[in-house]
């Protein structure tokens, strides 16, 4: 019996984990690289809001399989009325987990925005199979750590979205790693660079850095709408607030995280200093607020614990809003893998279209 559970589980995080991953050859094979090869003569405008249809299709059956399939419940809290209509922002979170990126899609589509959505990212995902060039492609900038940050290469890359008007959400999670508790060296590291450096020491973030943010702000202020300060706890369903290392792929899938908690601060753009010195006391004031909430959150106090201030909103999603691209999705991967041809396409669109990502990758800095 207790093998038969043991299989069970395994399942339930294999079905879902093998077609969010085995559609992105079909995605290359089917849509993306013939969509590059015409759009190669149409203007840039052109080939993101095609792109930007595709990507939220894709990324609608991630967001069934995290929300719908596993039972998770959004409570959004805050300016929750900035998600009534569309705007250029600037995400920026706290990060714990590798699901934070995931959050960001459960945020964005209840605006009608998923498909605008861009990361900043670790440089070395940029040579991830298959995702790390077409995330490049579909906007994503890739940063070196801290000391080697290139302020005029990331800006340049950033340029096209106001030049072609492109619709935009960019994502930055300033700490640049995510705030393990189990990892005490890395706490204390960070919290002796903000005591050297005359700032407030925290406890359940670490402390942001600002070139990315500045950075952008810089660039993009005439075009955001406003920056979006948002604050993420992860409520596990055994309903211990204790802190722990947030939930991986393998956690929320399996069912083990019953609700993601969402606090949204709309900052307007001209709230937010231009001076990078002064950004740095403004992000770092912002992540303050956040080692508040949170601290809170895992307290022990049943009066705040489990909560983010302000009146939760549970947000249910429709399940028009994911099925038909799970449909899509799972009907394309199947149609690949039924023939002969349709597997030696699907197989070779991994292996060149991995290997092609990579080879355009290293040619970036």
């Amino acid at each position: 019996m207790l093998t038969a559970l043991v299989y069970l589980q395994a399942l339930r995080f294999a079905v879902p984990a093998f077609v969010m991953l085995g559609t992105s050859p079909c995605y290359v094979a089917t849509l993306l690289v013939p969509w590059r090869v015409i759009s190669a003569i149409l203007p840039t405008r052109w080939y993101h809001a095609v792109d930007d249809v595709m990507y939220s299709c894709y990324q609608r059956m991630v967001v069934f399989f995290y929300e719908h399939y596993t039972g998770l419940e959004v409570v959004l809290y805050g300016d929750v009325d900035c998600l009534e209509k569309k705007e250029n922002v600037i995400y920026i979170c706290n990060h714990q987990s590798t699901i934070d990126w995931i959050v960001s899609d459960l945020v964005s589509i209840r605006q009608g925005s998923l498909g605008h959505l861009r990361y900043v990212l670790k440089d070395g995902l940029k040579y991830f199979p298959l995702y790390g060039a077409y995330f490049a492609m579909h906007g994503g900038v890739y940063v070196k750590r801290s000391g080697q940050f290139k302020t005029d290469t990331f800006t340049k890359r950033l340029e096209k979205f106001p030049k072609h008007n492109i619709p935009l959400w960019l994502v930055i999670f300033p700490e640049g790693t995510r705030y393990n508790p189990e990892l005490p060296d890395v706490i204390k590291k960070s919290q002796g660079f903000a005591y050297s450096s005359g700032l407030t020491v925290l406890n359940q973030v670490l402390t942001p850095r600002v070139k990315a943010t500045a950075a952008s702000l810089h660039e993009l202020r005439n075009y955001i709408d406003a920056v979006y300060d948002c604050t993420i706890a992860y409520e596990w369903k055994d309903e211990n607030f204790q802190r722990k290392p947030g939930p991986g792929m393998t956690d929320f899938l399996t069912g083990c995280c019953s609700r993601v908690h969402v606090h949204i601060r709309r900052v307007k753009v001209e709230d937010v200093p231009v001076d990078t010195n002064e950004c740095r006391q403004w992000l770092h004031d912002a992540f303050e607020e956040k080692d508040i909430m949170l601290e809170d959150f895992y307290s022990s106090d049943p009066n705040v614990q489990g909560r983010l201030p302000g009146e939760g909103q549970r947000s249910p999603l429709s399940l028009m809003q994911t099925v038909p691209a799970l449909i899509f999705w799972s009907g394309l991967l199947t149609a690949f893998l039924a023939t002969e041809n349709g597997r030696s396409a699907y197989w070779k669109s991994l292996v060149f279209g991995t290997l092609g990502g990579c080879l355009l990758m290293a040619g970036t800095t």
